[in-house]
């Protein structure tokens, strides 16, 4: 399969997993934004090699193969990165009593890989392995901000928005991003990049509460203690 194809096959298990219900080739084919004589030709590998199955009525889902693939995607991440990030965000949420989420790319959005919740009667909570919009909220800029030039702008000619590439180099020269109210109304979020020994992203620590309360703590210093938080998930990793 040639670097064409393999994106392709790519852009159409994303879409299965994206959609709702199970399409038909030709369904997929339009969504994914794949001519519908090369969706079938993809397909019939996939099927081949367990990523996707047919199902009655000539639907196309994802195979059992995805899920194995899953699960041993999810459990090489838990050692790698979620494990020993949960100590330091533990303690920046005690510290600061607001929730603290790290998020990865997924694609052109992001994905909450792990959240540890504010234990306060208001807070904010955010649902693993949710996935939202990169240019949005505090924790998905930070990752749109820290991607590799040719994923940056293949984000920014997606959305149509060329102001956004020099929104997003103002927060790489930062190094860390405030947002408030672009996802949930009422909220405040601030988020750092964590990257690896090479400078490239690995994922993104923010941390979020209500707008009121996260002004009155002080925004000046809770960059700092979440800047110092990814640091310290950095050296571990």
């Amino acid at each position: 399969m040639g670097a064409g194809a393999l994106a392709r096959a790519v852009d159409l298990l994303a879409q299965l997993g994206d959609d709702a219900a199970p399409p038909t080739v030709s369904e997929l084919a339009n969504s994914a934004g794949v001519p519908t004589s090369t969706a079938y030709r993809l397909l019939a590998e996939l099927e081949h090699h367990g990523l996707v199955r047919r199902e009655a009525g000539g639907t196309i889902a994802l195979g059992t193969r995805m899920l194995a693939l899953g699960r041993h995607a999810e459990a090489g991440l838990r050692a790698w990165l979620i494990d020993p990030a949960v100590p330091i965000m533990e303690q920046l949420t005690r510290e600061h009593g607001e929730t603290v989420i790290l998020t990865a790319p997924c694609g052109l959005e992001a994905i909450t890989l792990h959240v540890v919740e504010s234990n306060r009667p208001v807070r904010l909570s955010y649902a693993t392995y949710r996935r939202a919009p990169m240019h949005l909220g505090a924790s998905g800029k930070v990752l749109a901000a820290y991607l590799e030039r040719p994923d940056r702008e293949r984000l920014v000619e997606a959305l149509g928005d060329p102001a956004l590439d020099a929104a997003l180099e103002q927060i790489r020269a930062r190094g860390y991003v405030i947002t408030s109210d672009e996802i949930d109304d009422g909220a405040t979020g601030i988020a750092a990049p964590l990257l690896d020994a090479r400078g490239r992203l690995l994922a993104g620590l923010s941390l979020a509460g209500p707008t009121e309360r996260m002004r009155a703590a002080g925004l000046d210093a809770t960059v700092a203690a979440v800047r110092a938080a990814a640091g310290q998930i950095e050296a571990r990793v």
